[in-house]
């Protein structure tokens, strides 16, 4: 028993990362996979979760279900290792929250981040700002505050220096505040609100404003990640304020596989029960762009789908609903549904190679063609052939999510070659070919030194913007992967638009910085730095 209580004990950062997964820290207690994102540490609980792979548990779980390790005995002697640290599980002590961090009189790094580098709205950023819910930290960071009730009970920090030696491959820092209120987050309301939006992040709630202006009478809460315990203090907060629950939640969550998965979770899974009346309150998708079909997708199903004589649009629904149309191949769904395009739990995020993709497109195709009937198919029937075993109640609400997608690409689907997959993508992505242009267009000085920027394809058809000295191009000083960071670069860098309309089109006017950067011109055989925030 005490080996198994010490198995237990063993870190859980620790365990994972000797067996292989990189981590990367997001705050005090949580840690994420740097090369699978969906891929979840919390420290604090000494447990782990893989949304991906629907996969969780503590070390003996990890050691079993990811490792590989056959056994529960075999687990817990390779846990028992001495050199192993310890988590001290249930043993923190709950401290009240201290808003220790230094407000800066100048808000114009800040300004200069949100503004150009994430596109957001400046008069939104500056109302915020004046309201005490954005500030400047002594680093130049933007600060975060969460307000409860007149209170300051936690707060969030996002990096404005852009490095990746440093910093991983987000290149910016993100931390929560320690002793910030659990389970709460980053929160302001519009109007009288009767309606609850939640989020992953702050940026993507204020890029969601920023491109829908005309939204009101709603709060919006950041989750900070994916929890369905701040959705449940999000209603519970609301309630204090305006004496009532929301009339609805709507999950602004990102289009990808961990979004998806977490949607369906809280539909299936955490449903909230209004007391009073017994009403279930309504959550809806408000995911961005979730009509999106890659085109490479397409083509292949509708070969497939004219072959076998079947709708493509109900093979594409099935995709979406499976893996939101993951390359990898990951689990995008949370109802463990694998027996479509993933093609069983061995294929979990194993791209598809050569035919792979056409060749079980056709074998469903087939399947879906012997339970169509009037050229509509029977989905509840088709998952029950696909993959035995599911519960009457899971297969009847994933077979209603696959029937929703299909009536959606009936009514109209948005074709695309880079998917957007969240709000701050598709608020710089209205942007992004006029500011292109600007950036192009004119020179920018500093001091004696000139630059331009020049526009160059990745492999992969996304572009990458370079400045270069305006007179040796072979000279190069700094990258990025948009023009709005690019822009926020040049503008923090100390650079002036050579013509001022093109520096007002750039961006909300902001001063130079004294801040220190870490890029330097060098010879292009030498690769400018990759600046990028992400």
């Amino acid at each position: 028993m005490e080996d198994f209580k010490r198995a237990k004990s063993a870190s859980i950062v620790d365990v994972v990362q000797r067996n292989g997964i990189n981590l990367e820290q997001e705050s005090t207690s949580n840690w994420r996979g740097v090369e699978h994102d969906s891929f979840v540490v919390n420290a604090r609980d000494n447990t782990f979760y893989w949304n991906s792979r629907q996969q969780h548990g503590d070390p003996i779980d990890f050691m079993m279900n990811v490792v590989g390790v056959e056994s529960m005995q075999d687990a817990v002697k390779l846990l028992n290792d001495p050199s192993l640290s310890r988590a001290e599980i249930g043993q923190r002590k709950t401290e009240p929250f201290k808003y220790n961090t230094r407000n800066s009189k100048d808000f114009t790094r800040a300004n200069a981040y949100l503004t150009i580098a994430r596109g957001l709205n400046p008069q939104l950023i500056a109302t915020l700002h004046q309201k005490g819910f954005l500030q400047q930290n002594q680093n130049g960071d933007v600060v975060f505050v969460w307000a409860k009730s007149g209170r300051r009970v936690g707060a969030a920090t996002q990096g404005t220096t852009i490095d990746y030696d440093e910093n991983g491959r987000r290149g910016t820092t993100k931390r929560i505040m320690k002793n910030s209120e659990q389970d709460f987050g980053f929160n302001f309301s519009i109007g009288k609100p009767d309606q609850l939006l939640v989020f992953e992040a702050p940026i993507d709630a204020l890029s969601y404003l920023s491109t829908h202006p005309e939204t009101n009478n709603s709060m919006f809460l950041s989750m900070d990640g994916l929890k369905p315990a701040t959705v449940t203090k999000g209603i519970q907060y609301m309630y204090e304020l305006t004496g009532n629950v929301p009339n609805s939640i709507g999950f602004g969550v990102d289009n990808d596989p961990a979004g998806h998965t977490f949607f369906d979770r809280m539909m299936k899974d955490h449903q909230y029960v209004i007391q009073e009346t017994g009403e279930v309150l309504p959550y809806f998708n408000l995911m961005p762009h979730d009509r999106q079909i890659p085109q490479d997708r397409e083509a292949v199903l509708r070969n497939v789908a004219t072959t076998v004589d079947v709708d493509w649009r109900d093979l594409a629904a099935i995709e979406k609903a499976e893996t939101n149309f993951n390359s990898k191949r990951e689990l995008g769904n949370g109802f463990g549904f694998q027996g479509g395009f993933i093609d069983g739990a061995d294929n979990i995020d194993q791209p598809y190679t050569g035919t792979q993709y056409a060749d079980r497109a056709t074998e469903i195709a087939t399947q879906m063609k012997l339970v169509t009937k009037d050229q509509t198919p029977d989905f509840e029937l088709l998952i029950r052939r696909l993959q035995p075993g599911m519960t009457a109640d899971v297969r009847e609400q994933l077979a209603g999510k696959i029937s929703s997608y299909a009536q959606q690409f009936k009514q109209g689907y948005e074709p695309v070659t880079h998917p957007i997959k969240d709000w701050n993508d598709d608020l710089k992505s209205m942007r992004i070919e006029s500011l292109s242009v600007v950036l192009s267009r004119h020179a920018y000085a500093k001091d004696d030194q000139q630059i331009v920027v020049d526009r160059k394809s990745n492999s992969d058809g996304t572009m990458r913007y370079q400045a270069v000295n305006r007179f040796d191009q072979t000279i190069g000083f700094f990258e990025a992967d948009s023009p709005q960071e690019m822009a926020y670069l040049i503008k923090t860098y100390g650079y002036n638009a050579v013509d001022k309309q093109d520096e007002r089109a750039m961006g909300a006017e902001a001063e130079p910085t004294s801040l220190r950067s870490k890029a330097q011109p060098r010879r292009q055989s030498s690769p400018p730095q990759r600046a990028l925030a992400r």
